[in-house]
Formats: C-alpha cells, structure tokens, sequence
C-alpha cells in the first residue's frame, strides 16, 4: 500500500519537495547519547520534524521526530535532506519533512515517552522522538481546521503579560496557537501574527483572535493533545479542562 502525497498534505501539512542535496543516514549516536536542553528562550525559537508513516492493521502510525533541545534545524542540512535517502533512514512508505517552525509556549515539560524518546542523527541533525500519531483514513483525509489526537504527555505555559494567538470554533471551543510553520508562507514570521487573522480563510463561524492572559496559561496533555492546523500549517491546541 502506498500514501498518496494528498494524504500525507492532510495528515501533517504540506510535503516538501525533497530534491537535490547530499546523501545522508539514521546514524546511531556516536559516544554518549545528548540530553536535549531547552533554549533560554522558547517562545519563537526555530525547530523542525520529520514524521515518517506507516501503514498498520489499525490504520497510520506516524513517528514525530524533533529537533528542540539540540540545534535550530541549521537551513544547510534541512535543505539538503533528499526523499530517497530519507526513505532509506528511516525504512518506511513515507516520510514528512514538517518545518521550519517557530515555537509560541514560553515553557515546556514533559513525561513518559515525550519524554525519554528514542534520539537518532539524520543527515548531521540530531532529534528526539516526541510523539505518536495514530490516525484513520477518514481523520488522515480531513482539511484544514479539523481535529487530531496526538499521543503525548505534555505541559506548555504560556507567561502571563504574552500574547497568545487562538481560534475559536463556533461550538466555542478555543484552539492556542503552539507553533506558527514557514512551510506555505517562507516569510511568516512572530511579528505577522497579531494580524494574521486577515490572511486566513477559515470556515463560517470560526475567528482568530490575540489576547493577553494576566495570569500563566497551562495547556495540559496527559496521553493526548487535540491539535488542529490552519491554512498556513499554523498549529494549535485545543484549551481542555485540566
């Protein structure tokens, strides 16, 4: 069975063209395995992932991998990254080359496998296993604005006194902005964000919106997150009661 480049679009954002560049390899991690540490600053600091899929009797299994704690995804070595040798890396139908992203949390913690993920190099950028997507076609299929359930156990904080940038669906339901991507739209950048609202399409009945929390915003995911994407790749978090 294979995945059509449509489905991989739903399911992550928009696969790039992996052309031209050097060969590169999953290589084992020479001498002791790195401890990711966070950078000083989180909120918009670059990261990237790349997400490789598999097909399973109970439908896509996608592994994420990250790059946060070890490097800002150098733009040498990710442009360099080409389709076939990452198929190679990674033994898989398919693999996702999801960034660059930028960071919106001020704070990261996380537990379980989110934590502790298996560490691998590829193509000289080093990454950490975050999360476990497991999806149905039917969810894999779904455009812009629609829910995804991601396996992991995680806390972002969002400080009081910074904005955060949300949509609200119109059951209500408010979505947090955790990354902005410049995957559609190279340029984006925090600085655009107050006023993307103009940019985006979005269903009837849903807006974007800035705010300013006067207290710390805690976004909770204990086993799983609900995350949905807008136009652009612009992901964000369902708020859910703790």
């Amino acid at each position: 069975m294979t995945l059509s480049r449509s489905l991989l679009s739903a399911l992550f954002g928009l696969m790039l063209p992996l052309t031209g560049g050097a060969a590169l390899a999953q290589q084992p991690m020479p001498g002791p395995t790195p401890t990711p540490k966070l950078p000083a600053v989180l909120r918009d600091a670059r990261y990237c992932e790349l997400v490789a899929v598999h097909v399973t009797m109970d439908g896509l299994l996608a592994s994420v991998f990250n790059t946060l704690g070890f490097d800002d995804c150098p733009a040498d070595k990710w442009n360099a990254l080409t389709r076939v040798e990452l198929f190679r890396a990674f033994d898989t139908l398919a693999v996702v080359m999801n960034g660059p992203r930028h960071f919106i949390m001020d704070g990261i913690s996380a537990s379980g496998d989110t934590k502790t993920g298996e560490i691998i190099s590829v193509g000289g950028i080093v990454m950490a296993k975050r999360a476990e997507v497991g999806l149905s076609l039917h969810q894999a299929m779904g455009p812009s604005y629609t829910e995804q359930t991601i396996d992991r156990d995680t806390t972002y904080r969002f400080d009081a006194g910074k904005p955060i940038f949300q949509l609200t669906a119109p059951d209500g339901a408010v979505y947090v902005m955790q990354s902005y991507a410049q995957i559609v739209e190279p340029t984006l950048s925090y600085a655009d964000l107050p006023g993307l609202g103009a940019k985006l399409k979005p269903p009837a009945g849903w807006s974007y919106s800035t705010r300013t929390p006067d207290k710390d915003l805690l976004l909770v995911a204990k086993g799983t997150a609900i995350v949905i994407q807008d136009e652009l790749k612009n992901t964000y978090q369902k708020v859910t009661a703790n």
